[in-house]
């Protein structure tokens, strides 16, 4: 999405740049009418296939041998969309349960933060992101208890801690126990 929107094409996926018809019926002043090909409708077309042509450049072959027969960037979409919904959903409940699961266990902090933000990214791709307050917890929840009093410590602030002071207060705790 953000490559689509970023050159101006996402509204080919979405629907907002729909096909213009193929021929312009007029009227002219005595009431004749006539067709004539609409130029819009080439150009569309044209761009059409670009962004069509970027997206199955971007598949995997297994994915892309489901598509083959698709022919508009907005069907595409529509496609692929229906093909991962479902696994969207069983991926955001995987994400989370790794997040509870996590543990920091004798990884160093920079690991252990990378991984979780790592999770964080998932969530965020699969369309869930995450606030700074959730991962926070979830990366408290997996501290063992020699970080227990950082932890009580930090539930007894008045105002919360961002991540990369969380981060820094971790690194320090080591530390200072190291």
């Amino acid at each position: 999405m953000p490559q689509l929107r970023g050159v101006g094409v996402f509204g080919y996926v979405d629907d907002t740049t729909p096909e213009p018809a193929k021929i312009l019926h007029t009227k002219d002043k005595d009431g004749k009418e006539s067709s004539e090909p609409n130029p819009l409708h080439s150009i569309w077309v044209r761009e059409d296939q670009q962004v069509l042509g970027y997206l199955l450049n971007n598949l995997t072959k297994e994915v892309l041998v489901q598509v083959t027969a698709i022919t508009t960037a907005r069907e595409l979409w529509v496609a692929l969309s229906g093909m991962f919904s479902s696994q969207s959903l069983s991926r955001v409940n995987n994400i989370r349960t790794s997040l509870v699961n996590a543990q920091k266990g004798n990884k160093t902090v920079a690991t252990y933060f990378a991984e979780m933000r790592g999770f964080a990214d998932e969530m965020a791709a699969a369309g869930k992101p995450l606030r700074d307050d959730e991962l926070i917890s979830y990366i408290m929840h997996g501290l063992d208890m020699d970080y227990q009093p950082l932890v009580s410590a930090l539930d007894a602030c008045i105002t919360p801690v961002s991540l990369d002071e969380l981060f820094s207060m971790l690194s320090n705790f080591d530390q200072r126990v190291a």
